[in-house]
This record gives structure tokens, C-alpha cells and sequence, in this order.
């Protein structure tokens, strides 16, 4: 393949794709498949509320970016994407939920007023790795027992794109079977590789087939291709790659640092404890130089 496809999991390229208002069709059509709307239930019409592509902050590092649209049903839908796992999503989830459920509403105004409010989080990462073997999870506030839903109005989904291209590796020809409604959506996000600088053929090709049948997702693999062949997108989008690569060598330098400290914290506990330095060393994972001065650090 000779055509350049920039990574759709890149936030920069993911919000240009679906965030712009010329590209709405793709928009309606990538939403009504991931939330399974079909028939009345289909979502016809959006407005976006934040266009803006990049907004730099006083530090000089750009924020996330997101899609947020308001539908013509009267929701609103907040799509994030997210490649760098910092343990926190669920809280922020329900932040960002609180804070634009809350917004829906002027004051003084009638609580029945607000708006729903969804949320899609799509991430590269397992957010629940014990818990589901899923890609696609979502989420209500339902009674413990009865499991009848407290209000309609909140709504969570995690799209867990690691997991999407385990499964979609291990089980393709079932997946083909049965095809949830988003997987040409899936498939497009996981076929380029950022990190690799490389596209999944096989997935291309799937894509490729989809597109044969499928008015929405030809637009999109065209739309995909030309914001690809585009030179100031490719600088931008290299630019946020160095500040995703910086991020990530960061926070894995962080963690190191982070497990060389606990283990001296456990050295230094069974130290106290009497233990010799050669079983210290040898069970902290340290160097026998290193239980020696923490034992002469604590004398």
C-alpha cells in the first residue's frame, strides 16, 4: 500500500475527522453505530458545541482534544479518545459527565429541563481488565437488585480498542458472522499504527469491502485519505506524536522511579527486622551496595 494513513486514534486527527462540521454525515453515522441506534431511535441531525482543532495552554502543551454535539433529539454526546493509560478515567468520566449534565441548565430554571448527557470514552488501554473480556461496555445507574434504571439521562460508554484488536485477531471470522454495528468504525481506528508508522492491511481490505456496501463508510476511508495527504495536518499530527512520545517516556520513567522506591522501602522495613543484607538484596531485588547504604542510612 502506497497511500499514507495517519493514525484516527491521534487526538489531533481523531476531531478533525469527527468533529468538523463538513464531515457531519460521518459524524451521525459513526455515533448511530457505536450507541446501536436504529430506526426512530437513530440520531438525524447534530450542532458541535467546541470546534476549536488546538488550544494551547499557559505550559505550552496542548490540551485533549474532544467531540461534543448536541443532538437534534435534545442530547448531548461527548466523544474522548485517549492512548495513555493514567488510572483515572472512571473519575474523570463522571467529572466531565457532571459538569456538562449540570451546564444543560440555567439557573432558576426547572430540573426536568435538563438534557441527557452521554459519554464515550475510547481508549487503548483495558479500563476494566478483570472485570470484562468486552471491548464495548456500557454503562446506566440501575437499582442494586431489581436493576431498574434510576434516570435515562446518564449514559457511559468504554471502547477498549486493545481489546477490539485481540479479539478481532483471535475470533475474525465469528466477528465477521455477527459484526456489531460500530466495527467499521473499530476497524478504521485500529488500522494505522502511530507508534509503528504502519497500516494493517487486512484490516484495510475488510474496510475496503465495507465500503463497497456502505455509502457512510466510503465517505470516511475518502475523507481519511485526504486529511492524510494534507502537509499541515502531517505537521501538526507529528507534533502531537513528539508530545504523546514525550508524554509517555515520562510517565514510564515516573513508574520506574516509582518501583525502585518501593523496593527500598521494603528493603528498609526488613532491615529493621533484623534480616541480613544478602537475603535483603536478594528478595528487595537490589544490589548488595545499595541494602548497605540504606542500612547505614537508618542507624
Amino acid at each position: 500500500m502506497t497511500k499514507e494513513y495517519l493514525d484516527l486514534k491521534m487526538d489531533f486527527m481523531f476531531k478533525q475527522f469527527f468533529g468538523h462540521p463538513s464531515r457531519k454525515s460521518i459524524t451521525i453515522a459513526f455515533l448511530n453505530d457505536v450507541l446501536h441506534r436504529t430506526g426512530p431511535d437513530r440520531i438525524m441531525d447534530v450542532q458541535y458545541e467546541n470546534t476549536e482543532l488546538v488550544k494551547e495552554e499557559q505550559d505550552g502543551k496542548t490540551s485533549r482534544l474532544d467531540v461534543l454535539v448536541s443532538t437534534s433529539s435534545g442530547e448531548r454526546i461527548n466523544v474522548e479518545i485517549q492512548l495513555v493509560n493514567q488510572y483515572d478515567m472512571p473519575e474523570r468520566v463522571l467529572y466531565y459527565w457532571s459538569k456538562l449534565f449540570s451546564s444543560s441548565l440555567a439557573s432558576g430554571e426547572d430540573y426536568r429541563k435538563l438534557t441527557p448527557t452521554i459519554m464515550i470514552s475510547i481508549l487503548n488501554y483495558p479500563l476494566f481488565p478483570r472485570e470484562t473480556e468486552s471491548f464495548h461496555n456500557i454503562f446506566h445507574l440501575r437499582e442494586d437488585t431489581e436493576h431498574f434504571i434510576w434516570s435515562s439521562h446518564l449514559e457511559f460508554h468504554s471502547i477498549d480498542l486493545s481489546k477490539f484488536m485481540v479479539k478481532w485477531k483471535k475470533y475474525q471470522r465469528d466477528i465477521r458472522a455477527n459484526p456489531p454495528m460500530e466495527l467499521p468504525w473499530l476497524m478504521m481506528l485500529t488500522a494505522s499504527d502511530y507508534e509503528k508508522k504502519t497500516i494493517d492491511e487486512n484490516l484495510f481490505h475488510e474496510l475496503e469491502e465495507w465500503a463497497m456496501n456502505e455509502q457512510e463508510i466510503r465517505e470516511a476511508l475518502i475523507e481519511w485519505e485526504n486529511l492524510s495527504a494534507n502537509k499541515e495536518n502531517k505537521v501538526l499530527y507529528e507534533a502531537r506524536l513528539k508530545f504523546l512520545r514525550d508524554q509517555l517516556s515520562n510517565i514510564r520513567g515516573e513508574r520506574r522511579l516509582g518501583r525502585e522506591e518501593g523496593k527500598k522501602e521494603v528493603a528498609v522495613e526488613m532491615l529493621r527486622k533484623g534480616m541480613s543484607v544478602e537475603l535483603v538484596a536478594e528478595c528487595a531485588r537490589l544490589s548488595v551496595d545499595e541494602v548497605e547504604k540504606l542500612k547505614e542510612s537508618i542507624n
